[in-house]
């Protein structure tokens, strides 16, 4: 597997900052504030639109779509129809986070609606995506991305691998949810949706190698963390990955 190099991680993160995209979120209640926040500080617009008779007419001028079925409900359940529907006639990225999806029969119906429709990128953690294996085998064009310890990118064009990140990254609510979303803003800028996940997830990574620097622990690691990533640049990103090698 290939890793991004830093000029075009940093590319596509000035793209982001100088387009603004908009992401329409349909995410989970826990990590809604936090998705939000994340969004702000990539330079991205988040809109978290969630009532079934609006979310169309949201992600129509969105950049890009989210959809994390986290604490997925009876409404949330009618409003993804409307968000594919919007994806595929508008050619609206789409990041697809199928949060414990191995656990629910309803979880693994929702994402075989959603794997259905072309070139989507899927964002799960290894027991989520062996959860779909046959579904994404099936997928036309899905571009997966399993985080981990190594997150791992694959299309049919191009694999990467980003070893960026740490360990906190796993005891604060939301802030792999956030990810999603961060994946989705560089979509909205940047076609090869594989170079986009490894750039967004590089990014993000690297934020938060610098936030458990600075923190005293999972509470000020979340602020921590927001604020690495609003501070993100060129040179932050060329250092940090060129100590990784």
């Amino acid at each position: 597997m290939e890793r991004l190099d830093a000029a075009r991680v940093a590319s596509v993160l000035a793209r982001v900052a100088e387009a603004r995209p908009r992401v329409q979120c349909l995410t989970n209640t826990v990590a809604q504030n936090i998705t939000a926040n994340m969004l702000l500080a990539f330079g991205a617009i988040p809109s978290m639109a969630i009532h079934v008779d609006e979310v169309a007419a949201m992600a129509e001028g969105a950049g890009a779509i989210l959809i994390n079925i986290g604490t997925i409900n009876a409404e949330s359940e009618l409003a993804i129809p409307k968000l594919l529907e919007v994806a595929r006639d508008r050619g609206k990225p789409l990041v697809f986070d199928p949060v414990f999806v191995e656990l629910s029969p309803l979880r693994r119906h929702i994402a075989g609606q959603v794997l259905r429709l072309p070139d989507i990128l899927v964002r799960g953690n290894a027991t989520e995506m062996a959860t779909l294996s046959f579904d994404l085998a099936a997928a036309r064009g899905a571009t997966r991305v399993t985080t981990g310890k190594v997150d791992r990118i694959e299309s049919g064009a191009a694999s990467f691998a980003v070893a960026h990140g740490h360990p906190l990254m796993t005891r604060v609510t939301g802030i792999g949810c956030a990810a999603g979303a961060l994946i989705a803003a560089c979509c909205a800028v940047e076609p090869d949706k594989a170079v986009a996940a490894a750039a967004a997830l590089t990014a993000y990574g690297i934020a938060g190698e610098i936030a458990a620097e600075r923190c005293r622990g999972p509470g000020s690691f979340e602020v921590e963390l927001i604020d690495a990533v609003a501070a993100m640049d060129a040179a932050t990103l060329a250092a940090r990955m060129e100590a990784r090698q």
